[in-house]
């Protein structure tokens, strides 16, 4: 089940904690990433703000998985820090928001794109973004996963052409998506029903401050 965070900070939840922990292991000790090397081991940028949305996937009371959304009408990475990705201004449109550090805990991982906990994340996407309007997302990838997206339904559009990132190829692209994508997603999972929980929509106040 895919758990929604909004309005809180990193440091004013439990499980919002463990999954900028769950990004520092990620993004840093396996990607090699040093840029966001942290002391306490948590990856936190100026885009985990009290508009962001994250999701969690959460197994048996473990962060499993991980995705955050920022809108692009405010700051984000890509138009903010990876400008250079684009080959004109990135998009800033009320129904386009950035979809970023997608990631899933190694003892989760399974071969292909579509484990239970990855593949369940990309469908979370779609039934949070649907419903608030919004059509498009921009997010930046290796170039591999401009065919696995296309496989699955999605509208791929890249906005410039790849560039080299802590030595490996980065694209910035726009992914369109519609109803036929959700299906695709679910036929693919093999599941019939949400896998967003909907009784826990948001989190709008801490539950305990972390040091």
């Amino acid at each position: 089940m895919i758990e929604i965070f909004e309005g809180v900070r990193p440091g004013e939840n439990r499980l919002l904690d463990e999954a900028m922990r769950l990004r520092h292991r990620v993004f840093v000790e396996e990607k090699g990433w040093e840029g966001l090397r942290r002391k306490d081991g948590r990856d936190i940028d100026q885009f985990d703000t009290p508009a962001t949305v994250h999701h969690l996937a959460i197994v048996d009371g473990e962060v499993a998985g991980y995705q955050r959304f920022n809108a692009t009408t405010g700051p984000h990475l890509l138009a903010d820090v990876h400008q250079q990705l684009c080959d004109s201004p990135s998009p800033r449109r009320p129904e386009i928001w950035e979809w970023s550090r997608y990631c899933v805990a190694r003892k989760f991982k399974r071969d292909g794109l579509y484990c239970d906990v990855a593949s369940t994340l990309l469908i979370a996407a779609l039934e949070w973004g649907e419903p608030l309007g919004i059509r498009q997302f921009v997010l930046e990838f290796h170039p591999i996963w401009i065919t696995r997206f296309i496989e699955l339904g999605f509208n791929v559009r890249p906005l410039g052409l790849p560039q080299e990132f802590d030595g490996e190829p980065t694209v910035a692209v726009s992914l369109g998506y519609d109803e036929t994508t959700y299906q695709r997603m679910l036929e693919i999972r093999g599941i019939h029903a949400p896998v967003l929980n909907i009784n826990r929509r948001a989190i709008l106040h801490s539950d305990a401050a972390l040091n």
